[in-house]
Order: structure tokens, then C-alpha cells, then sequence
């Protein structure tokens, strides 16, 4: 999951170096469409609230229900899963730090 959302992340950074701001409800609509089938009880709930989370909410809500659902399916490699989650997410949060520090900017 980490992965897929970091594309997301990339392509909004890179249109926002060339002036094109992506607002973090269409991030966050577009992430939703692309998830798995599997994840359709997800999309539901989060198409269910009255308002959409921010980018970086719904990337950590993904992130954990990815580590729910590897650990609940029993996945052998769950720890290492848990650690490459972390190390992104931690990647992912850096790299915003430096884009805010740079000057570019999304919209809010």
C-alpha cells in the first residue's frame, strides 16, 4: 500500500513543480478508485462519511488497515510487512517536510 500511495504523492508533487496544485480530496478520491476489489468494504466506509480525510489521514488509515488485514489473514511475512510500512510512512513524511521547506506548495 505504501507504494501505491507514494505514486500519488510523486505525480502531485511533480505537477505542483510545474504550478498545477492537486486538492487532497481529489488525491484521496483517486486513491480510493484505484485500491483492490478486495478493499471495496474500505472504499464504502470512507465514500460513507460526511467528509473526506486529508491526504495524510488516509494514508495512515490505509497503512493500518493493511497491517490489520496482513495480520488477521495471517501472513507470514506480517513483521516485515509492519517494518516496510513504518520505514515509508516515515519516508513519505520526510519528503513532504521537504517539498513545504522548497516552496511547493497544494492547496488546502
Amino acid at each position: 500500500m505504501p507504494k501505491y500511495l507514494m505514486k500519488f504523492t510523486q505525480c502531485r508533487d511533480e505537477l505542483g513543480s510545474v504550478g498545477v496544485t492537486v486538492d487532497d480530496e481529489d488525491l484521496v478520491s483517486l486513491a480510493l478508485l484505484g485500491i483492490l476489489k478486495s478493499w471495496n468494504s474500505y472504499q464504502d466506509f470512507v465514500n460513507g462519511r460526511e467528509k473526506f480525510p486529508g491526504w495524510e489521514r488516509l494514508w495512515s488509515d490505509l497503512v493500518q488497515e493493511e497491517v490489520m488485514r496482513n495480520t488477521r489473514d495471517g501472513s507470514s511475512s506480517k513483521g516485515l510487512d509492519e517494518e516496510n510500512c513504518a520505514l515509508d510512512t516515515k519516508a513519505k513524511k520526510g519528503k513532504n517536510k521537504k517539498a513545504s521547506q522548497s516552496g511547493v506548495k497544494g492547496k488546502k
